[in-house]
């Protein structure tokens, strides 16, 4: 009875257990907001959009001078205006890779478009595509664009809702599809604040409403994410011989246990702990941290709403 271990120090056992178990999960399929909406709509965004510009000048080498009268000509003398910032940054840069010599892949449009490769998020893609074109086309027309956005909007937030929809509802949950879920979400807030920065919405609450209600899709998504990787996980053992000499070797038999995930890695366990431990730390270490850097994103959106809707994005082809 000496020897048992007190309540405190099993439950310190079982952490230490956790914790080296944990070290040994690789981080799962990157869910994050896209660093190309969070570094183009940012309260930063005409200086990444400066950078971007700078980078595609120096790839263009010898020709520089052709590509920058080209530019010069697409965007004539942009003042810093409210149009260029958030989606205007995103048009801009769009406007710069269409004239870059730079590989297609790493274009901003296709690094968006990557995102939403999930055969089911095609619907939210191709409003996001839409809108970006638009953005592209009137870049210097404001109330065109305007026209162009409110429709763009209505049809975006209801593709959003239906890839939510297929997710919870109809059983279609992938990390694909949820990842395309948190972007396309993502877009849709910066939709909002460029339709109030330019005059099209009269206030800053329908946008905060917006994130509110995604924060809260949010977490029934990754509650739904985490049943689903849950259901992949399974528990197997392997049983190695030791005595194969002996009489009866089937006594001398050691037997390892493992995790084998829902990728058909396998993850060795010991059996302080029971599976659904295991289980709970492998979701919480390849997907956890995610899920917190998205909630701080839209939660610092509404925290900065009205920064974000007061900025003058600036740009300069030089």
């Amino acid at each position: 009875m000496g020897n048992e271990l007190s309540a405190e120090e099993r439950r310190d056992m079982e952490k230490r257990r956790m914790d080296h178990f944990g070290r040994h999960i690789s981080e799962g399929q990157n869910l994050r907001v896209n660093r190309t909406i969070r570094m183009l709509t940012s309260l930063d965004s005409s200086d990444h959009l400066t950078q971007h510009y700078e980078r595609r000048r120096t790839e263009a080498g010898s020709r520089a001078a052709d590509w920058i009268q080209r530019l010069v000509e697409q965007l004539g003398a942009l003042t810093p205006a409210p149009e260029l910032a958030g989606l205007g940054a995103l048009a801009i840069a769009i406007i710069i890779d269409s004239n870059s010599s730079g590989p297609p892949e790493e274009s901003t449009k296709e690094a968006l478009r990557c995102v939403f490769a999930e055969e089911k998020a095609s619907e939210v893609w191709d409003h996001i595509d839409e809108c970006l074109k638009r953005c592209v086309m009137h870049v210097d027309n404001t109330e065109e664009l305007l026209g162009d956005i409110r429709r763009i909007e209505v049809q975006l937030s209801a593709a959003i809702t239906r890839l939510k929809n297929s997710m919870v509802r109809d059983g279609h949950m992938t990390s694909e599809a949820l990842k395309a879920w948190v972007n396309g979400a993502a877009f849709h807030i910066q939709v909002l604040i460029h339709l109030v920065r330019l005059g099209g919405i009269q206030s800053c609450d329908p946008v905060e409403r917006l994130i509110s209600a995604y924060l809260s899709d949010l977490d029934l998504l990754f509650e739904k994410h985490k049943e689903v990787i849950r259901e992949k996980c399974r528990k197997t053992k392997v049983y190695n011989s030791i005595g194969t000499a002996l009489d009866n070797p089937w006594e001398n038999l050691l037997v390892d246990h493992y995790l084998v995930d829902d990728t058909s890695e396998w993850h060795e366990l010991s059996l302080c702990l029971t599976f659904e431990q295991y289980c709970e730390v492998y979701y919480d270490r390849r997907y956890v941290t995610q899920k917190l850097e998205t909630q701080t994103y839209f939660s610092d959106m509404r925290r900065d709403l009205q920064q974000l809707v007061d900025q003058r994005g600036s740009f300069n082809v030089h």
